[in-house]
């Protein structure tokens, strides 16, 4: 038989930080632990156990750090299994059906991840925070397409979290408190933040002009605003409102409100009208030990299941990935999802394929 190789332009959606965020991902670190969908508007829980790793097969959490969306896919870091793991969105109902484990990323293929916290991703790349081992106190570079690690770059000690910040990156240091510029090749490119945080964990960037940071630890815990030239411009201490709980994550609702995100539970922020504020609870402490919260847009996933190596046309290298992925007996082959790999897989990737899209 003869196959004609198909090469059709797709649109591939590729949504992460604040544009067009419908919903909040906020990951816990307590059982079962995972992802919490959240609506972005006022913080309604969504779904509770969107990923969770409570019926796990094949992977689990140990602490979970931070979500995104990559491509058609959601990517969880977890600090202490030194992974990332990866989740497929499901095209007909990504909200209340959660994604699906399909594989994970741990190194390079010879050095392994150790340590790792936050990350960003730019539509091509994934920007990856590890503080020891092979890539100590780096920045690891991760082609969002192949998974593969194509670059790394030494940053300040102890990175605990990462944002695209205009054409550069904003990396969020704890060894050296301190938030620093970056070009996207290594380049630094200045400290804007380098007093006033003791144990600074999670960066939330607004815009150009504005980015907040969670500040975990020390009787200077709580949420602090910055503009684009790392001027502090607003301070929200939590101590006394919250006590001694880790704040860790920091995310905007669409109204303006805070998500403070800390290891005693999820909470709204809200102005009390008097120059304070209050801190209304979301999830408590007893089932959401919070680390990093993040907006998603979960329109158009996903975009094109034949297109499996996620970059932008259907041709001869996704069929190849397919007969590899099917001969490994990767969950990825379970093309009909009916959770075995087998010929109705192949030839439902077969006719896939040769439709395109």
């Amino acid at each position: 038989m003869k196959i004609a190789w198909i090469s059709a332009p797709v649109l591939v959606v590729a949504l992460s930080g604040v544009a067009c965020a419908q919903h909040l991902m906020a990951v816990k670190s307590n059982a079962p632990e995972g992802v919490v969908l959240l609506d972005s508007a006022n913080g309604t829980v969504v779904n509770q156990d969107w990923i969770s790793d409570a019926f796990a097969v094949g992977w689990d959490f140990a602490t979970p750090k931070k979500a995104l969306r990559v491509g058609d896919e959601i990517w969880v870091t977890d600090q202490v299994r030194r992974v990332i793991h990866r989740f497929e969105l499901d095209a007909n109902d990504p909200v209340n059906n959660g994604p699906q484990f399909v594989g994970s990323i741990t190194g390079d293929g010879i050095n392994e991840f150790n340590n790792i916290r936050g990350m960003a991703y730019d539509g091509s790349r994934v920007y990856l925070c590890n503080n020891t081992g092979f890539y100590a106190n780096s920045i690891v570079v991760i082609d969002a397409a192949t998974q593969a690690v194509v670059d790394s770059f030494q940053v300040s000690s102890g990175p605990f979290d990462v944002e695209v910040f205009g054409d550069d990156l904003l990396v969020v240091s704890s060894g050296q408190p301190q938030v620093v510029r970056y070009s996207k090749t290594g380049s630094n490119l200045g400290v804007l933040v380098q007093s006033g945080l003791s144990t600074p964990q999670g960066v939330f960037v607004e815009s150009t002009d504005r980015f907040w940071v969670a500040n975990s630890l020390g009787n200077d815990r709580g949420l602090y605003r910055y503009d684009g030239s790392g001027s502090l411009q607003e301070s929200i201490l939590t101590l006394s409102a919250i006590g001694n709980n880790a704040v860790r994550g920091v995310w905007t609702f669409d109204n303006g409100d805070l998500a403070a995100s800390t290891a005693g539970g999820l909470f709204r922020v809200v102005p009390d009208g008097f120059g304070g504020h209050d801190f209304v609870p979301l999830l408590d402490g007893s089932i959401f030990n919070g680390q990093y919260v993040t907006g998603v847009d979960l329109v158009g996933a996903p975009t094109c299941p034949p297109d499996l190596n996620g970059d932008g046309v259907v041709d001869a290298d996704d069929f190849f990935l397919f007969l590899q992925l099917f001969a490994d007996g990767d969950p990825r082959a379970d093309f009909n999802n009916d959770g075995v790999i087998d010929a109705d897989d192949f030839f439902a990737f077969l006719n896939a394929f040769a439709a395109g899209c």
